[in-house]
Order: structure tokens, then C-alpha cells, then sequence
């Protein structure tokens, strides 16, 4: 692929993505067809064919852009770190989500929005399950089950309520509050 032709590609994927997260706007993620984002995005269904198999195709490629920056994020990242001072990891996520504010809020805020968040949730329990920094007695305890679910929904939540405005301070400001929560309150009978 020649340097003009992978501009080209970008180009159009952008403009897919763009014409997608309008329309997410205006009527449910189920209801959007190739028609209504080739129209949108003002390219024709061969150039969307090209990038992609159809509408749920692009809706998998933003939660798989989202979910790898979060394992980036987390692979950072050990337990004992992370529960010793997780304010650097929720940091970055915040960056990440600031760099492109409107779109993360309108994607969380989108119908249908729901399983993806529960992906999301899914991934940090999976990440606190795997982490090697774990002894296997306690990963296998209803302590650390119902604590690693406790964190991952209420983390995924704070930033769902903040994105549907119902918090009025910043992301750093969740950042630093979680933060605080989770040092004051993590597991307290794994000694860390």
C-alpha cells in the first residue's frame, strides 16, 4: 500500500467512524444502517465495504480500540501497585478519554451502550483474576470475587455518571477521589 493509499484509508475510516458516533446521536446503534453512514460520512458503499463487513463491524472495532488502550493501561500495571496507589492508571484513563471527550460521551451515553460497558467491567475483573501478583488461595475466595466486582462496576460506573454530566468536577478529580476510595478500602486482608 502506497503512503497516498493508507492516508486514503485512514481517511475513510475516519470519516466512517465520525458519520457512525452522529448517527448513534440521533437514533439506536441497531437502527443505523450502511446506507445511513455512507451517506453520512459522504463515501460510497465500496469504500465501506472495504474497511468493513457492515454496521456491527464498526461498532466491534471502536470497543476493540477501546479495550486494547485498557489492557495497555492495566499491563502497566501489577495488584500491589495498582491497590497501593491506582491514582496513575486512573490517570491515564482519564487522558485517554480526554483526548477525545465527545466522542467517549457520546458512546457511553449511546443506546444500546450497555454491553459494552459490561465488557468493559468484565475486562478489570479479568485483569485483578489473572494478575500474578494474586495468591490463587485468595483469587479463589468469595472476598476477592465480590471485591474485584465491587471496584470494576463502580469504576465503570463513576465514569458513565460523569460522562452523562450528573458529576460536576473533572476527570482528575474521579481520578483522585476512586483513588483515595480504593487505597482506604481495597483488600484490606491481603497484605499488599
Amino acid at each position: 500500500m502506497s503512503k497516498a493509499e493508507y492516508k486514503s484509508a485512514i481517511r475513510s475510516r475516519k470519516l466512517i467512524r465520525q458519520a457512525f458516533v452522529e448517527l448513534v446521536q440521533e437514533k439506536p446503534v441497531e437502527k443505523i444502517t450502511v446506507t445511513d453512514i455512507v451517506q453520512r460520512a459522504d463515501i460510497n458503499r465500496g469504500t465501506f465495504y472495504a474497511h468493513y463487513q457492515d454496521t456491527r463491524a464498526v461498532i466491534e472495532q471502536i470497543e476493540n480500540e477501546i479495550i486494547e488502550k485498557m489492557f495497555e493501561f492495566l499491563g502497566e500495571f501489577r495488584y500491589k501497585n495498582f491497590f497501593q496507589n491506582p491514582l496513575p492508571l486512573l490517570e491515564n484513563i482519564s487522558n485517554y478519554l480526554e483526548e477525545d471527550l465527545e466522542f467517549y460521551r457520546i458512546l457511553i451515553n449511546a443506546s444500546g451502550s450497555e454491553p459494552f460497558l459490561l465488557k468493559l467491567k468484565r475486562l478489570f475483573v479479568q485483569y485483578m483474576e489473572t494478575d500474578s501478583d494474586i495468591p490463587i488461595e485468595f483469587k479463589r475466595s468469595p472476598a476477592f470475587i465480590v471485591r474485584s466486582n465491587f471496584f470494576a462496576g463502580g469504576l465503570v460506573n463513576l465514569y458513565q455518571v460523569w460522562f452523562r454530566g450528573e458529576m460536576d468536577c473533572s476527570l482528575n478529580e474521579v481520578s483522585l477521589e476512586i483513588s483515595k476510595i480504593i487505597m482506604n478500602n481495597a483488600i484490606p486482608d491481603l497484605k499488599v
